[in-house]
């Protein structure tokens, strides 16, 4: 809406006369054209002149339209414009939902194509994460939009948009429902640690592309990263039981810096819990979090460490097996 009460022409009353609103968005424009008069003559103008176009060039509008019409709505909305209250991992998520969705749109056909770090191309990649996201919905009891008619960008696009709704409207208790988190092991959490996840692999991935494109990567704001921190100190312990490298009765602190620092204790067996610290790491949050990813290793980790050698390298081992590629 304007800031005089009446319908952006440039946003959503357009979107709604190129047919090109979401559902919901679209009867909330229905219902304020029932009562304003004016907005419903400037409806009807803007359907005349889409029908006018369409008569005159007769050919198919073009496939990315709809998403592009859609990326410039959700950019004159004010942020945090969704439906209900919004949560914290729903908000980080929709962020980088955003992020991606925006990097896909600016992407060559040659770039769709390119290969890139465990997939055949950018493509398949896309339609990795939307099978990731239909599993996470599943999981928490969210409804599956139609998307099998769509292009990968838009299915993937329609799909991570519907999950951010229907947590947005679901509330706390839908994300304390049990989800399958992404990747080789069988692990289920709670759903708010798969959606943080969703969040992390959907930055992993967009900066993935942009290293093939050429471009800069873009670090997660710290609020992001310490979601994501959070997440790999809470799988630790369970990876290295996974791995044969539990140390039962130790503790590692982890000190991270730069944006996204904090402090975190971690228990060094499964179910144990964090005592004073046997061991001590310090390193950047992002560079941690780009560890858990699997996009540094352990040699190429920049960081300190007091305590046993050995201790330090199993903890680093572990955190870089819990990327979720």
């Amino acid at each position: 809406m304007s800031e005089e009460g009446h319908l952006d022409v440039n946003g959503s009353l357009a979107a709604w006369a190129l047919d090109a609103c979401p559902a919901d968005e679209a009867a909330r424009v229905a219902a304020h054209l029932a009562e304003c008069a004016r907005c419903a003559r400037e409806a009807a103008r803007l359907q005349d002149t889409t029908s006018l176009l369409a008569t005159a060039t007769a050919a198919p509008p073009p496939p990315a339209l709809r998403s592009k019409v859609l990326a410039a709505a959700r950019r004159r909305r004010a942020p945090g414009a969704l439906a209900g209250p919004v949560t914290e991992p729903a908000a980080a998520y929709a962020a980088q939902v955003d992020l991606m969705d925006d990097l896909l749109m600016s992407l060559t056909l040659d770039l769709w194509r390119a290969p890139l770090k465990s997939y055949g191309s950018v493509l398949d990649l896309v339609t990795h994460l939307t099978g990731n996201d239909v599993v996470f919905a599943a999981d928490v009891g969210l409804p599956r939009p139609a998307i099998a008619q769509y292009g990968p960008h838009i299915a993937w696009n329609t799909q991570a948009r519907a999950i951010v709704e229907g947590v947005s409207t679901g509330g706390v208790a839908l994300l304390e429902r049990d989800a399958s988190l992404a990747g080789a092991r069988e692990v289920r959490a709670p759903g708010r640690s798969a959606l943080v996840q969703r969040t992390f692999e959907t930055w992993t991935h967009a900066d993935d592309i942009r290293a093939i494109a050429g471009r800069p990567a873009v670090p997660p704001p710290p609020e992001h990263l310490r979601l994501i921190v959070d997440l790999g100190t809470g799988l630790l312990p369970r990876a290295l039981r996974f791995l044969g490298r539990e140390r039962p009765g130790l503790t590692a602190r982890l000190v991270l810096t730069g944006p996204g620092a904090g402090v975190w204790s971690v228990p060094l067996a499964f179910g144990g819990e964090p005592g004073s610290p046997d061991i001590t790491i310090t390193a950047d949050a992002e560079d941690f979090c780009r560890l858990l990813a699997g996009r540094r290793t352990p040699a190429t980790f920049a960081h300190e460490s007091d305590g046993d050698p050995a201790v330090v390298a199993d903890v680093l081992h572990a955190a870089s097996t819990l990327g979720c590629d």
